[in-house]
């Protein structure tokens, strides 16, 4: 059975978003996800140094949401697309460069 884009647009969505519950750290400013029919890519804006027992490959957000997303998404072989992460250190008040979809972003705001 193939699943048409929007379909396939929503069912990442949802599962990202669940994913992130409990998950989210105070220095993570924004998420994003860039969804294709081959990937699913989580993109992690990052305020400060990024922690490798947080960001790295088994580290706490590979550990849950990654987990969870793979969970949803666990038959590469039959058609599901991979899923991939990464951080990217952004400072505030920088803005990131964004791309994909925003799935997250923390309230900031400029002290004066």
């Amino acid at each position: 059975m193939t699943i048409s884009d929007t379909d396939l647009r929503s069912r990442v969505l949802l599962s990202v978003q669940r994913a992130l519950v409990g998950e989210v750290t105070p220095e993570m400013r924004f998420i994003a996800v860039e969804i294709s029919r081959e990937r699913i890519h989580i993109i992690v804006w990052h305020d400060g140094i990024i922690d490798e027992s947080i960001s790295g490959n088994g580290g706490n957000f590979d550990g849950g949401a990654i987990t969870q997303v793979v969970a949803d998404f666990a038959w590469p072989e039959r058609g599901d697309p991979q899923v991939s992460f990464e951080f990217v250190r952004c400072d505030f008040p920088h803005r990131p460069d964004f791309r994909g979809t925003l799935v997250y972003g923390r309230s900031e705001t400029n002290a004066a």
